[in-house]
């Protein structure tokens, strides 16, 4: 992962975007677990996330310890919280701060664009973690409809960013991939189920990656923990293209690159931005609508079916490279 330290660090808001449950929380904090100060030693890269104040370093330890005493995930979020890191690097001349990042964990229900606050966070963004779960795509067949709005939400993001030339970043996270067979036919399947969201990214030009994502509870010695490794490969990834895009440019979220790109000179009112945010996603849906008509009925039809897979072990599944 090439990041370079940069004189003056940029701060990125980083939306989330994903139905209760799908593994949001537990994602923030295993990659909290791989980068802390406690692992550097074991780090190749020496990356560090670093919390910026004493409540989000509380947070993350209440998470932790949760798992330590009960070998349990964390409970599903309940309300709207902002965790502020700084992402730092460990080089010959000290430690650099590459970039800082605030981070909305957001409850599956809150997720939704009638809500005022998550339009406002929609436009406040520069990067998108879109969190869709790797078992239930494949294995409950009323999934695909759960998913429906979130990717509406993410092709009408992606196209105001297109259309109007900003600089917006998307990591696509398939979660609980250790509860999956590897194997070519599984990968197969789950690019197949994707393809809805992906064609249309492609259509705008999105930047996007992908990422198979498993982060299991494991023991050691007795104590519970989240199996880290690879954990925070989406949110360095992510970070790493912010921080080039904006390297020599002026720092731009959705809603001032609207300023800029609709009204230069002129600001527009938080109830236009939103407006038009509505309006992109209104638009969006529609056409999700046609071309899911056109999906069903053409000769992209796919039905995922369950072959028979060589089992393995799951200890030999391995976070993040579950499937391969």
């Amino acid at each position: 992962m090439n990041i370079s330290a940069p004189k003056n660090p940029k701060t990125f808001s980083l939306l989330s975007i994903g139905q209760r449950g799908v593994g949001k929380t537990v994602f923030l904090a295993g990659s909290y677990a791989e980068l802390h100060a406690d692992t550097l030693t074991n780090n190749p890269h020496n990356f560090l996330f670093e919390c910026q104040d004493t409540d989000v370093q509380t947070n993350m330890e209440k998470i932790t310890n949760h798992v330590a005493n009960t070998n349990l995930y964390p409970p599903a979020t309940i309300k709207i919280t902002s965790f502020n890191f700084s992402l730092k690097r460990n080089t010959l001349w000290g430690m650099k701060t590459l970039c800082n990042f605030r981070w909305w964990d957001i409850p599956g229900e809150s997720c939704d664009i009638r809500n005022p606050d998550f339009q406002e966070m929609i436009l406040a963004s520069h990067g998108c973690c879109v969190f869709i779960s790797a078992h239930a795509l494949l294995h409950d067949t009323k999934y695909s409809q759960t998913l429906e709005d979130i990717f509406h939400q993410v092709v009408a993001i992606a196209s105001l960013a297109s259309q109007h030339r900003l600089k917006y970043v998307f990591a696509i996270i398939l979660t609980k991939c250790d509860l999956l067979e590897q194997g070519t036919v599984t990968k197969l399947k789950i690019e197949q189920s994707l393809q809805p969201l992906v064609s249309r990214l492609d259509t705008v030009k999105a930047n996007y990656q992908k990422f198979y994502s498993a982060i299991p509870i494991v023991s050691m010695e007795g104590i519970a923990a989240l199996r880290a490794r690879g954990a925070a490969e989406p949110l360095l990834w992510l970070l790493a293209e912010l921080n080039k895009h904006h390297q020599f440019l002026t720092q731009q979220n959705l809603a001032n690159g609207l300023n800029q790109s609709l009204f230069i000179g002129q600001i527009i009112s938080p109830q236009m931005r939103r407006y038009i945010l509505i309006l992109s996603i209104a638009s969006v849906s529609l056409l999700g609508i046609i071309s899911s008509i056109l999906f069903a009925f053409g000769s992209f039809t796919f039905t995922p079916e369950q072959l028979p897979l060589k089992e393995q072990p799951q200890s030999q599944i391995q976070p993040n490279q579950a499937i391969h």
